[in-house]
């Protein structure tokens, strides 16, 4: 997501960002299939017209697509690097390794309410009461967010019935049963 739109997920359940910023394996090297995950969960990510998320890549000469470029991943891992930077007021780096492999960042004006209802035991589901397993449930603040995901599904669940099936499903789908998909 673009940095701001992030941000204002993020306050609500974390207090630091941790990238992987070395290249070769790094956050940016896996954030093309993070997408892609990303946009069958939330569909109008990358959108129900390119399912791959190909707008969220890399072009042949190593520059950023518009969407990567615009990213919050992007301009963490990036960050003092050929002129990008993070916007201050919402992310402070607190701690890079000396190699600059990993960074850490501080998210700023974290919400002390959603920290205090996710403190709260009582918004905790347990499969028992007391027990140390409980699902995690997110604070109020994100609920409009969280109404708008679809259920995730694996390749290999793409055999089971029921629901609306992900614009990345129905591509791959027809590319197995050799169907051409030009996306």
């Amino acid at each position: 997501s673009p940095e701001k739109k992030a941000w204002n997920a993020i306050r609500h359940m974390a207090d630091y960002v941790l990238v992987w910023a070395g290249g070769g394996g790094d956050d940016l090297a896996k954030s093309p299939h993070l997408a892609r995950i990303g946009n069958s969960v939330f569909p109008d990510h990358c959108g129900d017209d390119d399912p791959k998320c190909n707008k969220f890549s890399f072009y042949a000469d190593h520059s950023p697509t518009p969407m990567m470029a615009r990213s919050l991943l992007y301009r963490l891992v990036k960050h003092g690097d050929g002129g990008v930077k993070v916007n201050q007021s919402l992310f402070k780096e607190v701690h890079t390794t000396q190699h600059g492999l990993m960074r850490v960042y501080q998210v700023m004006n974290v919400s002390q309410e959603s920290k205090d209802w996710v403190k709260d035991p009582k918004n905790r589901i347990c499969d028992a009461p007391g027990s140390w397993y409980c699902v995690g449930q997110y604070p109020p603040a994100l609920e409009k967010l969280i109404a708008k995901r679809r259920s995730f599904a694996q390749l290999e669940d793409f055999n089971k019935g029921g629901g609306d099936k992900s614009a990345y499903t129905k591509l791959i789908e027809q590319e197995r049963a050799g169907g051409r998909a030009d996306l």
